[in-house]
């Protein structure tokens, strides 16, 4: 994949067909950063940065920080500016809603593989994951649950084993954290918690139809809850 134009520190524009390979956990690295600051709003919708601010922020070098921009471009999450540096997305109504269409659909299928396919010790580490998202819920820490999710996400889809199901969902998960911050859902936490949780369980069972239907249930709750956000504002 390729990413142009790209810029250098200054901003000025060069280009870039093939970045020399970086080492994957100082991009994995970057990538977690950026998505993260992205995703809560640290880096706010439309914010334009140069490069060397990113890397700046992010602590790695050069390398790592244009890979993990090819990755988060990929995904809809920013936008590359010639001789200007990145813009981060905008967040609208219409494709938080087009989002959830596609990704209800998306999480379904993965639900269903990783009840099937999951192994004994996958499916203890999803219950884990979600009963801890329901402490943070508790607790009121934000930032912890939304890490949580994020890892009980990544934990379904290796279960799944169905790389091209859990490649198309990644960039529509982030998008719903993003709607989740930008509409202020702090409200939300203990109730889709709950939805976590029951979600976590029935895949552990072992029970596709149960691990699809929870997953229903879990889309249903997001988009009643956005929809009642959205309509509200």
């Amino acid at each position: 994949m390729s990413l142009k134009p790209a810029f250098d520190a200054s901003g000025s524009e060069e280009t870039l067909l093939q970045p020399s390979p970086a080492s994957p956990s100082l991009t994995e690295t970057a990538y977690r950063r950026l998505e993260e600051a992205i995703v809560t709003l640290s880096l706010r919708p439309g914010a334009v940065l140069t490069e060397a601010q990113l890397i700046d922020m992010v602590g790695v070098g050069r390398t790592p920080v244009r890979e993990a921009l090819i990755r988060l471009a990929q995904q809809g999450l920013v936008e590359v500016l010639p001789r200007k540096g990145v813009a981060v997305a905008g967040i609208n109504a219409i494709d938080i809603m087009a989002a959830l269409d596609a990704r209800e659909v998306l999480e379904r299928l993965i639900a269903g593989d990783a009840a099937r396919r999951a192994s004994p010790r996958e499916r203890i580490a999803i219950v884990e994951k979600a009963r801890a998202m329901r402490q943070a819920a508790t607790e009121g820490d934000a930032t912890a649950y939304m890490r949580l999710d994020k890892e009980l996400d990544a934990a379904v889809a290796a279960a799944a084993r169905s790389p091209y199901a859990t490649r198309a969902v990644e960039p529509l998960q982030a998008l719903i954290r993003r709607a989740w911050y930008h509409f202020e859902r702090q409200d939300d936490l203990v109730p889709a918690a709950g939805h976590h949780v029951a979600f976590a369980q029935a895949l552990a069972t072992a029970d596709p139809a149960a691990a699809m239907a929870a997953s229903d249930a879990l889309m249903l709750h997001l988009r009643s809850g956005l929809l009642a956000t959205i309509d509200r504002d």
